[in-house]
């Protein structure tokens, strides 16, 4: 494809931004095919390690190598540091020899694009919703859109909306694929298959619910929604997995103090039928506790501090519940929302109320039933991204 005018315009007028840019030294390029993931946001990297897993399923080895633009250290196992000007572009082309690219949203750059186009590399762009068409990176230039569109052989279009929004800006409506999102939902947590069972023949029908990575500064909020919540059922067993294991004592004394029966994990390895409160204090993997409990809050995100990826409990049909900071995970959470598959804490008080709601077995289904819904439509998506991807290098020559 030739560059176009305004294009070659825009590269002129960027002149000296174009200085180099040391990055890391690059590991060994693995054998097979390499695709390059162009990620903007760190949030994008678990879809595509998700389609990594779908791409390498069975036949030749195909390497995903994702780029970020705003890259720090704690990308580093899972991103590198994107290329800024023509010499670290091409000397990252060269090293890795990407048969493919993957432009993940948006933000085009007009520099990396016309050195991939010279590389001869074909591109797709995916999770396409519109924003950004106004502008591309570092300046507009009137025309530049639509000769960047144009390079890419397939454009998966979030929705409607966005594939109108696209076709406006100059995209080819013959390269538009409306898709939806790619699954950006990590891999199921694994866990003891024994394990679980004993524990389930354990609390057998009791209703229960988990806390999840909770916070010391939470404890209070936790204790006064248990208590509110074990008025109305009396048998209610709460299980608290403390977010540092060396607060596991803190934990249970203080819920000791508001007069519930506690037990430790390490001390029992079941809760018994007199347990009102059941603290983790060992290293079990959270993805036994997602299974055992139908009703989960994410802690830390009612008063901040970090906090698990909501998806994961979902993932494995638990219902989930969440305050309003759950950074760095809010597209998780606004999925969510947007498809009434949670339940937003707007305060701790509110908090007590919402578990007795969910103590009803017919509104905890209701969440777990359309969280899986959005997990699970994303996970389409991306079996069609790999399909496409699979076909697309076989008629390459793959």
């Amino acid at each position: 494809m030739a560059r176009s005018l305004s294009i070659a315009a825009y590269l002129a007028s960027r002149g000296s931004a174009d200085q180099p840019t040391r990055l890391l030294a690059y590991p060994a390029r693995p054998e097979g095919v390499v695709i390059w993931a162009r990620c903007t946001h760190a949030d994008q990297l678990t879809a595509i390690e998700t389609l990594g897993r779908k791409v390498t399923v069975d036949g030749d080895p195909i390497t995903i190598i994702a780029t970020l633009r705003e890259w720090t250290h704690a990308n580093g196992g899972r991103a590198m540091q994107e290329p800024r000007n023509k010499e670290t572009i091409r000397e990252f082309i060269d090293h890795w020899k990407p048969t493919l690219g993957i432009w993940v949203r948006g933000d085009l750059d007009p520099l990396l694009m016309d050195e991939m186009r010279a590389a001869k590399m074909h591109s797709i762009l995916v999770d396409a919703n519109g924003d950004g068409l106004e502008q591309v990176t570092g300046g507009w230039v009137p025309g530049a859109m639509r000769s960047l569109l144009s390079q890419f052989e397939a454009i998966l279009a979030l929705d409607k909306n966005a594939a109108n929004r696209l076709t406006r800006a100059g995209a080819s409506q013959e390269a538009i694929i409306v898709s939806g999102a790619m699954e950006d939902c990590p891999p199921p947590l694994p866990c003891d298959e024994d394990e679980r069972q004993a524990l389930a023949k354990a609390i057998g029908t009791r209703p229960t619910w988990l806390a999840a990575a909770a916070h010391l500064a939470e404890l209070n909020d936790l204790s006064r929604a248990h208590l509110q919540a074990s008025r109305r059922a009396h048998r209610l067993l709460f299980i608290m997995i403390p977010r540092n294991k060396n607060d596991a004592t803190a934990f249970a004394e203080t819920m000791r103090e508001q007069g519930f029966y506690v037990t430790l994990r390490s001390e029992e390895p079941e809760p018994t039928e007199l347990t009102q409160v059941y603290v983790i204090d060992t290293d079990d993997d959270l993805g036994l506790w997602y299974r055992i409990s139908p009703i989960t809050f994410i802690g830390g995100t009612l008063r901040g501090g970090g906090c698990r990826d909501p998806f994961e409990a979902t993932a494995l049909g638990s219902a989930v519940l969440y305050g309003p900071l759950v950074a760095p995970f809010q597209r998780h959470a606004a999925r969510l929302n947007a498809a009434s598959a949670s339940r937003l804490i707007r305060s701790s008080g509110d908090l007590g109320s919402i578990i007795e709601i969910l103590l009803a077995v017919d509104k905890t289904a209701e969440l777990a039933h359309a969280a899986w819904d959005v997990t699970s439509r994303g996970a389409t998506v991306s079996n069609r991204i790999a399909d496409y991807i699979r076909l697309r290098l076989e008629e390459l020559g793959h």
